[in-house]
């Protein structure tokens, strides 16, 4: 806290206070996360499966990523015969939703028709074309009790996860060319390789069947065949003593595009009425990582606050009990986004984004934000709330004239599409879970 050096502590006292605002409250859809996202690990995760969830609908995944060959060249399979070949989704362990209802669905692959590439953007709603007339495999049907179960594989143990038969000639019809392209080439190989090996797709076979589980699947991983996305090519010499030969196809997030196409169907489950609702006010607010549902949140009455220094403003938002969070994992986080207004920041386009104030560089951005789910007391009742604290960015707006503050309240990108909570908004009839700015302040007061 910074205190004017003129002013004499025997002469005045320090008080801090708090007071609150009410907020106003939507919820609203947002289909723009970047899939081709990176983990700050260097992980790249994927939902690929198809859920339901009673209050938030169904959600769809799937991955579409390149591959590049470990030996960029026909010689390979010189006085060799391929056996057949397998593509492998490594599995990272993390299955979001009812855990108590698994179900058994089918995954298929195909070939990618469209171009993709390692520097574009990708979004939750790109879409690129596959061969769906050859299919790479056909529907492989897995029990996702047993996705955790390691993959054996001639008698040894692996990573779990998917470990699809591809079908050989549909396979070799679009790898030969490729690898003859790449062993021509006298440029960049893999770049050959891939304007006729595009990529592929991993989906589920049928979407009209549903579960109550969604899987995410790891492309990034080591050199060993099970531990990355990739083919596997099974082969043995034509002379000489008997040998299983393998060649890999594996993916590299430095040098391969992907994405992960994430849907939602939200038809009549609840949090359409919440989405599509025409009420000045909501009492009822649904937040889910992106894309998903996210919190419009508008706070007015800046210019009532008393004057003094703001230590604390921090936007409070409940967790309503009775909606199955035992079962649906909490949203790990909310990250603001200021809806710029023309007034603040002066000069700003009106509707446009901007970063709030209270982020900051370094290895702990979030620290003064925090975001995160905390239980605090309210009237004697333990309640469960989100806080997102933002003193800078109220100071800030109220010094330069600006009376109501407009942010965007959003889930995070490291799992796509998972996580959720429903919350009281502005308008909810009980206090104690109703959404405000709670605000603590200090000035000084002569004596």
């Amino acid at each position: 806290m910074l205190i004017d050096a003129g002013v004499s502590p025997s002469d005045n006292v320090l008080g801090v206070y708090d007071t609150s605002l009410p907020v106003i409250t939507h919820t609203y859809y947002d289909d723009t996360a970047i899939t081709n996202y990176v983990t700050t690990s260097g992980s790249v995760r994927q939902a690929v499966g198809v859920m339901e969830d009673p209050f938030f609908g169904t959600i769809t995944g799937s991955t579409f990523f390149q591959l590049l060959p470990t030996d960029a060249s026909t010689v390979i399979y010189e006085n060799k015969t391929i056996d057949s070949a397998v593509l492998v989704l490594p599995f990272t362990g993390v299955m979001y939703g009812d855990t108590t209802s698994y179900t058994t669905i089918s995954y298929q692959a195909f070939f990618l028709t469209d171009d993709i590439a390692q520097s574009a953007t990708y979004f939750s709603y790109t879409h690129k074309d596959v061969d769906l007339v050859n299919p790479l495999s056909e529907p492989m049907p897995v029990d996702l009790a047993h996705l955790r179960d390691s993959l054996e594989v001639a008698g040894k143990k692996y990573q779990p996860g998917l470990r699809i038969r591809l079908k050989l000639p549909t396979l070799l019809d679009k790898l030969m060319p490729a690898l003859t392209d790449a062993t021509n080439s006298t440029g960049d190989k893999n770049a050959a390789f891939l304007s006729k090996f595009k990529g592929v797709c991993v989906r589920v076979a049928d979407t009209r069947g549903t579960s109550g589980v969604l899987p995410y699947f790891r492309l990034d991983g080591s050199t060993d065949n099970y531990s990355g996305a990739g083919i596997l090519v099974y082969y043995h010499s034509n002379t000489g003593a008997a040998d299983t030969l393998v060649q890999r196809y594996y993916f590299n997030a430095n040098t391969c595009g992907f994405f992960n196409n994430v849907s939602r169907s939200y038809g009549h489950y609840p949090v359409n009425t919440l989405i599509t609702s025409a009420q000045a006010n909501d009492s009822v607010l649904g937040v889910q990582n992106v894309p998903g549902a996210n919190i419009d949140i508008v706070i007015p009455g800046l210019k009532s606050l008393p004057s003094g220094v703001i230590n604390k403003a921090e936007i409070q938002l409940a967790v309503l009990p009775w909606h199955k969070n035992d079962k649906y994992s909490a949203v790990d986080r909310l990250f603001p986004i200021r809806i710029n207004n023309g007034i603040y920041p002066a000069g700003s386009v009106p509707g446009t984004n901007g970063q709030v104030l209270d982020i900051y560089s370094g290895a702990s951005p979030f620290q003064v934000i925090n975001g995160t789910l905390n239980t605090i007391d309210r009237d004697g009742t333990a309640v469960n709330v989100y806080s997102v604290n933002l003193p800078r960015e109220v100071m800030a707006s109220r010094k330069a004239g600006n009376d109501t503050l407009h942010l965007h309240l959003t889930g995070s990108q490291v799992y796509t599409a998972a996580f959720r909570a429903i919350l009281g908004g502005g308008a909810h009839p009980n206090s104690l879970y109703r959404a405000k700015l709670f605000v603590v302040y200090s000035s000084l007061n002569k004596q």
